[in-house]
C-alpha cells in the first residue's frame, strides 16, 4: 500500500484525560501529527484499494450479487420496504467485512483480529439496565440496533455467497458494531458533489483505529475521494486535508456523525464534554416540504439549508435552547404555510437563527414574525414539557437510588445520560417560559 501511495502522517500519543460523563479519568491513546501539515495538504492519504467498500470488495461475485441487489433490482426498497441510505450504507460494508472475517489470509488480517470484541453498547446491557433509557430520548435504542442486526442477518439470504455457509448473529452482531464504530463518511469528487451523496467506508488500517471521535465536524476533519497524479499515473486516493497550518503533535480526530450525547452513549458508551448536537429527536414534517428535491417550494427550504428532514429535528443543548437550524427552518416552514414567505427572508438568515427572539420587531413585517415566534415556542415548550414529565413517570425512587449509587461503570454512564436529559429539558422549559410574545 506504500508503494501505491498510503501516507498516514501520524503517531500514537498517551494523554491524559480527566473524569466526565459517568466515566474515571485515565490515560488514552491518541493520534497526534508525526510532522507539520501545512493549509491544503494531505494529513492522509489512502490509496482506494486500501479501502473496503462494497466496490473494493476482494469476492467478486459477492460484489456483483451485492450491487445487483442494493441498486440494481433495489430489494432491500421493493421487498423489504427500507429506502433509508443509512440501511444501504449498512448492507453495503456489512457483507464485504463478514467475507474478510471468513478469509483467514485477509490481507486486513491484523486489523480484524485488533476490532474482534467490538460491540454495541446499546445491545450489551442487562434489563435492568435498559429500563434506565425508558423515557429519554433513546429508549428504542435497542430496538433500533438490534433492528439492524437482525437486518444484516436476514437479508443475506438474498445473496448465494452465503447459501453454503450462511450469516450467523454473531457475525451480524460483529459486523454491526465495526460499522459503528470505525464506519468513516466520505465525500465523493468535487465534481460529483452534485450528483452523489457521501458514502461510508471502513479504513482496516490499524493505525487508525486510535483515532478519537470529537463532537464538531469543524475539528473533525471530513475524508473525501480524490484522484492525484503519481508520476506520468493518476490515482484514486482517499484523503485527510488540513483546513490550516497543523503543528506536529496536534491530535487528529474523526467525526461519529450527527448524534447527541444520548446516542453517542446507545452506540459507543460515552459522551462529549460539548456537543453542538442537542438532545432531542422529535420531528414533525412541515406540510409545505416535500422529499421532491425538483418541487418548488423544495428549492426555496433548499436556500436556507433546510433540505433534509434533520433541520426540522427538536434538539437542545444542556442550556435549554434550540438549534439554529431547527429554529430558522421551523420560521420559514411557518412563513412558506401561511402565506408570509417573501425571497427578501435570504438577507435576514441572522434573524431566521436567532433564539431567543427579540422582544420587539421594527420592520414593517413584524406581525408575521412575532406569530411565527409564537408558534415555534409554543412547540418547543409543549415538547420539553412532555420529555421532562415522560422521564419523571419511567423513574421510580428505588431505582433511582440504586443507579445514582452504583460504582458499576456502565451504570455510571447511564445515569448520567439521563440526568443530562432532565437538565436539558428542564432548562429548555425555563427559557420557553421567559419568552414573551
Amino acid at each position: 500500500m506504500r508503494d501505491e501511495g498510503l501516507q498516514l502522517n501520524i503517531r500514537r500519543k498517551t494523554i491524559e484525560e480527566k473524569a466526565f460523563g459517568g466515566r474515571s479519568a485515565r490515560n488514552r491513546t491518541a493520534m497526534v501529527l508525526s510532522d507539520d501539515v501545512f493549509y491544503g495538504r494531505a494529513i492522509m492519504k489512502i490509496p482506494r484499494q486500501a479501502v473496503l467498500t462494497l466496490e473494493t470488495a476482494r469476492e467478486e461475485k459477492l460484489r456483483k450479487e451485492l450491487t445487483s441487489f442494493l441498486f440494481e433490482q433495489m430489494k432491500l426498497e421493493k421487498v423489504y420496504n427500507i429506502s433509508s441510505e443509512d440501511y444501504t450504507h449498512l448492507l453495503s460494508l456489512a457483507y464485504p467485512l463478514i467475507a474478510e472475517q471468513r478469509n483467514l489470509q485477509s490481507v486486513f488480517r491484523e486489523w480484524l483480529d485488533a476490532t474482534q470484541d467490538a460491540q454495541v453498547f446499546a445491545l450489551q446491557l442487562t434489563h435492568r439496565q435498559q429500563r434506565v433509557l425508558v423515557g429519554t430520548t433513546v429508549e428504542d435504542a435497542m430496538e433500533e440496533m438490534s433492528f439492524r442486526k437482525h437486518l444484516i442477518l436476514d437479508t443475506a439470504s438474498n445473496l448465494t455467497f452465503f447459501k453454503k455457509k450462511p450469516v450467523t448473529e454473531t457475525e451480524a452482531a460483529w459486523a454491526l458494531a465495526v460499522i459503528m464504530r470505525h464506519g468513516r463518511i466520505v465525500h465523493p469528487y468535487q465534481d460529483q458533489r452534485d450528483v452523489r451523496n457521501p458514502r461510508m467506508y471502513i479504513f482496516p488500517l490499524t493505525e487508525l483505529l486510535d483515532v478519537a471521535m470529537h463532537a464538531s465536524a469543524g475539528v473533525a476533519i471530513s475524508f473525501q475521494e480524490e484522484v492525484v497524479i503519481d508520476g506520468k499515473r493518476e490515482q484514486d486516493v482517499v484523503v485527510q486535508i488540513a483546513r490550516r497550518d497543523m503543528p506536529k503533535g496536534e491530535e487528529i480526530f474523526v467525526w461519529p456523525g450527527r448524534l447527541s450525547n444520548s446516542e453517542m452513549i446507545a452506540r459507543h458508551g460515552f459522551s462529549f464534554r460539548e456537543n453542538p448536537i442537542g438532545i432531542g429527536r422529535n420531528v414533525s414534517q412541515p406540510p409545505s416540504w416535500t422529499e421532491n428535491k425538483n418541487a418548488k417550494g423544495r428549492k426555496e427550504y433548499d436556500l436556507y439549508n433546510c433540505s433534509s428532514l434533520e433541520a426540522f429535528e427538536m434538539r437542545f443543548s444542556e442550556q435549554g435552547y434550540p438549534m439554529r437550524s431547527f429554529v430558522r427552518c421551523y420560521r420559514v416552514s411557518w412563513f412558506i404555510t401561511n402565506g408570509w414567505y417573501s425571497p427578501a427572508l435570504k438577507n435576514r438568515m441572522r434573524e431566521l437563527n436567532k433564539w431567543p427572539p427579540p422582544d420587539k420587531y421594527t420592520k414593517p413585517d413584524w406581525l408575521s414574525w412575532t406569530q411565527a415566534d409564537a408558534e415555534l415556542n409554543r412547540a418547543i415548550l409543549d415538547y420539553c414539557q412532555f420529555m421532562k414529565q415522560q422521564l419523571k413517570d419511567s423513574m421510580d425512587a428505588t431505582t433511582a437510588d440504586d443507579f445514582r449509587h452504583s460504582k458499576d461503570p456502565v451504570d455510571r454512564v447511564l445515569w448520567h445520560l439521563r440526568s443530562e436529559e432532565s437538565r436539558t429539558f428542564k432548562h429548555c422549559i425555563s427559557v420557553a417560559k421567559k419568552i414573551k410574545m
